[in-house]
């Protein structure tokens, strides 16, 4: 398992990353979309470790998402 440090770092680096990545790209009369769900989750993931590393507990989040209105 790695230490709270090195989890620290991962999670700087992905930040960075996450950062500066685009969600759209246009170029000419072309344009790409990009789903940026699995750097969000790899984060989450990053941040759970972090919290156990911390104190030994498991941080959970329950998140709802719907593209229908409630």
């Amino acid at each position: 398992m790695a230490t709270l440090a090195e989890l620290q770092i991962r999670r700087d680096r992905l930040l960075e990353r996450l950062e500066s990545l685009q969600r759209r790209v246009t170029h000419g009369d072309k344009s790409v979309e990009f789903d940026l769900t699995q750097a969000r989750t790899a984060l989450e993931l990053l941040e759970r470790e972090m919290a156990r590393a911390r104190d030994g507990r498991i941080l959970r989040h329950l998140r709802v998402r719907s593209d229908k209105d409630l």
